[in-house]
C-alpha cells in the first residue's frame, strides 16, 4: 500500500476508489472529483461528489493522486524483448556513451556468457553510431580487445549486430544468408568488419530453454509493462513457442490482456495463420487471443529502405523498397478478411502506406467492411504530403505511430530524408486538428528501454525533445491530456478493444493506474518520472515492490 493511503479490508468482488483527479479519458475527457465503483473486476460507475453508495462497500481514498485507465500498448515485442534482455550485457546509451564504455561493460560482465551457451551477448540501442562519442559502431577489432577466445555479439536495435572474430568464424562455418535485407559488412580489402544487418536470428547462438524463456518473459512483463502501468498489449509474435507461452500465462503470471499479431512469415507463414484461424485452431483464452498478422511492407529510414515519396538525401538513387506489390497486398487483405484477421503492417514510408491503402480499398470494393480496420504501423511518424491522410481515410485505416521515437530518432530523420522533412516529423498536432485518431505504441523490442514507459511517450509528444537535445518540430506538440489519450483510449481503439478498455466508464474492465502527481500540472520535462504508485488489473492491485526499472 502506498504511504499516506488508507483503505479498509474489502470483499474481493467489490470496492470503491476515490480521487479528486479521475481522468476518465471518455469522449469528453472529463476529470472527475469523485469515485470509481468496481464490482467483479468491472467498473460499475464513475460518480462525482461524496460516495453515496452502499455503506458496506469499502472506499480507498487516493486524495489528489490521479486515477487513469491502465495504459494500452498496441504494438510491443514482449517475447523478443525478453530474449534480448535475458542474460545480456547492458550496452544501451546510456550507460554507454562510447565504444570504450561498451568494452568496459563487456569486460565487467563476461560471466553472463554462461547463460547464453558460451556467447557473450550485448544489447545496445538504436543509432549508436550517431550517439557514441566515436561517431561509429564498434567493429570486430574493437570487440577482440575483450576476447578472441569466445564469441561476442552486440545487437544495436533489432536489425544491426556486431560480432568479434571468434563469433565471425563460427558464423562463417554455419553459413550466413545474404538475401533480402541481409548484409555482411566489409572493409576496403573485402575483410568482414563484423557489422551485420538483419542476420541476428541466423547466428548459431544456442536458443533459450523453454524454462528460461518463460522466466524471461514473465520478468520482462513485470519490469517493463506492469511497473509502467501497461495493462493491455498488442504483442508482435516472435516464435510459435512464444505464442503458446503467452496464451498460457496471459492474465496470470503475465498479468496483461494480450492480443497477438502473428509475424508473417517470420513466426508463421500466412497460409498457416489463415488456415488455423478459419478452423478455430489459434489459441484463445479469457486473456489472450490472436487478433491478426504483422507484415513488413517496407524497410527503415536509416537504411534508406522505407518506401518514401522523394529520393533519400543519404542515398539519392533510392526511394526505398517495397516487399509486396499492390496485387499481392490486395490478395493478402482479402485472405486475412476471410479469416477474420486484422492486418498490422509495417509501413514507415508514405509510398508504402498509399500502396497498402489502395490495396485495401480494392480488396473490399463493392462490399461493406466487416473485418477490422487495417493498421498502419509507424504511419504518422513522418508526413510530408497531406494527401496521405486522405489515403488513410479512404481505406478506413488506423495509424499507430511511436511518440517515443521523437527522442530516439527524431533528430536524425532529416539527415536521411532531407530538410523538407523537418516540419513533417511526428505531426501529432496537425493530425489531431484534422480529426485523425493518433494511437501511440512503444514498439518496445529491448533496444530503447525508455520507450516501454507510456509516460515517456507522453513526455515526448508534449515536449518533443530528442536524444541530442533538439526540439523536434515544436509546433506539433500536443497537450498532456491529448498525449494521455494516445496511450489509453486511442490505443485501445487501434487494438480494437475500446469497448472494454482504454477509459474509465461503466462496463469496462477495472484496469487502473494511480500516479503520484497530476501530469497536467507537472513539469513537461519530468513526465516520464511519474511512475505509477499502484496498478490494478480488473480491480486487483499488482505487486510493484521489486520490479522498479
Amino acid at each position: 500500500m502506498t504511504p499516506g493511503i488508507t483503505a479498509t479490508s474489502r470483499p474481493a468482488d467489490e470496492s470503491v476508489l476515490r480521487s479528486s483527479r479521475i481522468f476518465t479519458m471518455d469522449a469528453d475527457r472529463r476529470i472527475v472529483d469523485g469515485h470509481v465503483h468496481i464490482r467483479d473486476g468491472r467498473i460499475v460507475a464513475v460518480t462525482e461528489g461524496p460516495w453515496q453508495g452502499p455503506s458496506h462497500v469499502p472506499v480507498t481514498d487516493h486524495g489528489d493522486r490521479p486515477l487513469l485507465p491502465g495504459f494500452v500498448d498496441p504494438h510491443v515485442h514482449l517475447e523478443m524483448s525478453a530474449a534480448a534482455l535475458w542474460g545480456t550485457v547492458d550496452c544501451h546509451t546510456p550507460p554507454c556513451s562510447s565504444i570504450d564504455d561498451l568494452l568496459g561493460q563487456l569486460h565487467a560482465h563476461r560471466d553472463l556468457r554462461e547463460q547464453r551457451g558460451g556467447w557473450l551477448i550485448g544489447q545496445g540501442g538504436l543509432f549508436a553510431d550517431r550517439r557514441f562519442a566515436d561517431g561509429r559502431l564498434p567493429t570486430r577489432d574493437d570487440l577482440d580487445k575483450v576476447s578472441t577466445e569466445f564469441p561476442i555479439a552486440i545487437r544495436f536495435g533489432a536489425h544491426v549486430t556486431v560480432l568479434n572474430s571468434a563469433a565471425l568464424d563460427i558464423a562463417r562455418e554455419s553459413g550466413l544468408p545474404e538475401t533480402g535485407d541481409a548484409h555482411i559488412g566489409t572493409d576496403g580489402t573485402g575483410r568482414w568488419t563484423g557489422i551485420l544487418h538483419e542476420l541476428y536470428y541466423a547466428l548459431p547462438i544456442p536458443v533459450m530453454t523453454p524454462d528460461d524463456l518463460r522466466s524471461a518473459v514473465e520478468a520482462t512483463a513485470r519490469r517493463y509493462l506492469t511497473r509502467y502501468g501497461v495493462t493491455t498489449i498488442g504483442e508482435i509474435t516472435n516464435t510459435p513457442e512464444g505464442i503458446e507461452l503467452l496464451a498460457e500465462a496471459a492474465g496470470t503470471r503475465v498479468p496483461q490482456q494480450v492480443r497477438a499479431f502473428v509475424w508473417s512469415p517470420g513466426t508463421m507463414d500466412l497460409d498457416t495463420v489463415c488456415a488455423r484461424a478459419g478452423a478455430g485452431l489459434l489459441p484463445r483464452t479469457g486473456a489472450f487471443d490472436v487478433a491478426g498478422v504483422k507484415i513488413f511492407v517496407d524497410g527503415g529510414f536509416s537504411a534508406a529502405g522505407a518506401a518514401v515519396l522523394r529520393p533519400y538525401r543519404s542515398d539519392p538513387g533510392s526511394r526505398g523498397r517495397m516487399a509486396y506489390d499492390r496485387a499481392a497486398l490486395t490478395g493478402l487483405v482479402r485472405r486475412t478478411d476471410e479469416a477474420g484477421l486484422q492486418v498490422a503492417a509495417h509501413v514507415n514510408g508514405e509510398r508504402a502506406q498509399a500502396e497498402l491503402c489502395a490495396a485495401a480499398v480494392a480488396a473490399r470494393s463493392g462490399r461493406a467492411r466487416t473485418s477490422p480496420r487495417i493498421r498502419l504501423e509507424h504511419a504518422g511518424n513522418v508526413l510530408t504530403d497531406p494527401s496521405t491522410v486522405d489515403r488513410w481515410a479512404e481505406a478506413e485505416a488506423v495509424i499507430v505511430p511511436q511518440a517515443g521515437f521523437i527522442w530516439t530518432m527524431g533528430c536524425f530523420l532529416t539527415d536521411y530524408l532531407g530538410d523538407y522533412a523537418a516540419d513533417a516529423r511526428f505531426p501529432f498536432r496537425s493530425l489531431l486538428d484534422r480529426g485523425v485518431t493518433v494511437a501511440s505504441s512503444s514498439d518496445g523490442a529491448g533496444s530503447e528501454l525508455l520507450q516501454f514507459n507510456p509516460m515517456f511517450g507522453v513526455q515526448c509528444a508534449v515536449g518533443r525533445v530528442s536524444c541530442t537535445g533538439e526540439v523536434v518540430a515544436p509546433s506539433e506538440g500536443v497537450t498532456v491530456t491529448e498525449a494521455l489519450a494516445m496511450h489509453t483510449i486511442s490505443a485501445a481503439e487501434a487494438l480494437d478493444v475500446a469497448d472494454t478498455r482504454g477509459s474509465l466508464e461503466p462496463g469496462k474492465r477495472a484496469d487502473l493506474v494511480v500516479l503520484p502527481q497530476d501530469p497536467t500540472t507537472a513539469d513537461a520535462a519530468g513526465l516520464a518520472d511519474l511512475l505509477p504508485e499502484q496498478v490494478l488489473f480488473a480491480g486487483v492491485p499488482a505487486d510493484l515492490g521489486k520490479d522498479r526499472p
